[in-house]
């Protein structure tokens, strides 16, 4: 697993992060999230999601309303990219109810970084669906807050590594001969 967090760092927004796969669509992401907040720890929900720097963003995006009670990550909103790719349609469920991603899962792991560290957290995930072209998935996890500081609902952009294919379109790992 690979999770690192970006706390703060306006520097990592633009040239970003050493020995982590670099995406526009991440950068463009923790961008948002740094211009929305302004001098709050964290931006609303309501405030990113008004801003149109996200519309070209929002087919690879997922946003999380956070539960205390017990603690669980519920989908409001799957982007339409995301909701393609899937397996099926979350939207509404929790993501303790969803076998492979609830604990001990990677993905619960990374959206409870981002809660706990309360700051943006980069991660790598192997992807495991129906796409044979897409190798892993990068993401960050933004932290929403309505009062600034507690975290209530996270925002997840999301970009696909693309698999690797030789000129004769192989896997270059496929055994010849």
């Amino acid at each position: 697993m690979q999770l690192t967090t970006v706390a703060g760092m306006a520097t990592a927004a633009r040239t970003g992060l050493p020995g982590y796969p670099q995406s526009d669509l991440l950068t463009r992401g923790h961008q948002l999230w740094l211009a929305t907040r302004g001098a709050a720890e964290m931006p609303a929900l309501s405030r990113i999601a008004a801003a149109a720097e996200l519309e070209p963003l929002r087919p690879q995006t997922l946003v999380f309303a956070l539960e205390h009670t017990p603690f669980d990550f519920r989908y409001l909103e799957i982007g339409s990219r995301m909701l393609a790719l899937s397996n099926d349609d979350y939207t509404g469920k929790a993501l303790s109810e969803v076998p492979h991603q609830r604990p001990p899962s990677l993905v619960w792991d990374h959206l409870a970084a981002a809660v706990d560290a309360r700051a943006p957290v980069r991660g790598v995930l192997p992807y495991v669906g129906r796409s044979r072209d897409i190798a892993s998935i990068l993401h960050i996890v933004l932290p929403l807050a309505e009062d600034g500081e507690t975290v209530d609902h996270l925002l997840v952009c999301v970009d696909l590594a693309q698999l690797v294919r030789l000129q004769d379109g192989t896997h270059p790992f496929t055994q010849l001969g």
